[in-house]
């Protein structure tokens, strides 16, 4: 999720027709994505203040992504400074973290086939092997308590990507306006269509749909990311995310939740706040952002949101 040109130093940038190179193999820079502005990125670095209540407030300050953990029920936050976890989806949950103590810039994170998929940057207390710089991608079956390099280390820093819960080997990601498609689990990469997107996510019946959310529309390639077209019925959204049955929601640009409803036929739920970073579904269809609000629980679409978090501002 990045714009074409607005990469900070050292962020590798792939040209159209550069291939990604393959590497050994040894799912949001920060987003704040506002919607009165139809989500302009603003990327920062890594920083590591001592005290530990501090790092905790700086890092949920920028929120990459979201997962529901299928091991506690809770839910996975990737952040600024390393994945967090709430023990529950309720008002009282308790957030512990960074897991294992790993405190890296844990951009691009998502969820799929029981593991986890991630880029960004090391942070002060990261394993030697994240080495130094750009994390390429990175993967851990374990729920992050270890984590495995699996491409493009020192090269690359994802600010997107996508894996297909129907095949797991095809990944998707986005790279300053390009996409990028792998076949073999992120091992290399096949060069895509150049699209400037929000936001990427596969279809997770179909590998070979991926939906990209733009200033112009919601754009759909059915061909593997090769070539994308407007899809004209569908709003404009910043984020997307899909039910279990496979039907869209997303972010609207005009600060609603949207979403399919079983008809297919488009409709608006919910109001949100600003300063919209992440957004991610249950597998009770639950709706979960996070936003200027905290970090809300919609259990559908229409529903009223709970805060079931909200980060204390750091001084």
């Amino acid at each position: 999720m990045a714009v074409p040109d607005r990469r900070p130093p050292g962020v590798a940038h792939l040209r159209p027709g550069e291939n990604m190179p393959a590497h050994p193999a040894h799912r949001r820079a920060v987003t704040a994505l506002t919607l009165a502005t139809t989500a302009m990125l603003i990327l920062t670095g890594c920083i590591g203040p001592t005290d530990p209540d501090h790092d905790t407030q700086v890092a949920l300050e920028h929120i990459h992504g979201l997962a529901e953990n299928p091991g506690t029920g809770g839910l996975l936050i990737a952040s600024h400074g390393g994945i967090y976890q709430l023990d529950a989806l309720t008002r009282d949950a308790e957030l512990t973290g960074p897991i294992a103590g790993n405190d890296f810039d844990a951009m691009g994170f998502t969820a799929a086939g029981g593991a986890l998929y991630a880029s960004g940057h090391p942070g002060k207390n990261s394993p030697g092997h994240f080495g130094s710089g750009n994390l390429g991608l990175i993967r851990s079956d374990d729920g992050g308590d270890t984590w495995q390099n699996v491409s493009l280390a020192g090269e690359a820093d994802f600010h997107d990507l996508t894996v297909s819960p129907r095949d797991p080997n095809r990944i998707y990601v986005n790279n300053f306006g390009i996409v990028h498609r792998s076949d073999d689990g992120g091992h290399s990469w096949n060069n895509g269509a150049g699209i400037d997107a929000w936001d990427i996510l596969v279809d997770p019946a179909d590998p070979d749909v991926i939906y990209a959310t733009t200033s112009t529309g919601l754009h759909i390639s059915r061909d593997g990311g090769r070539t994308f077209t407007l899809e004209p019925e569908a709003p404009r959204m910043v984020l997307i995310a899909a039910f279990s049955d496979g039907r869209l929601v997303g972010a609207g640009t005009d600060g609603q939740l949207v979403y399919q409803a079983p008809s297919g036929n488009w409709a608006s739920g919910s109001e949100l706040g600003t300063g919209l970073q992440a957004l991610t579904t249950t597998k009770a269809d639950g709706v979960i952002v996070a936003e200027d609000r905290g970090i809300r629980l919609f259990t559908s679409p229409d529903s009223p949101g709970q805060v079931l978090f909200r980060p204390d501002p750091h001084l």
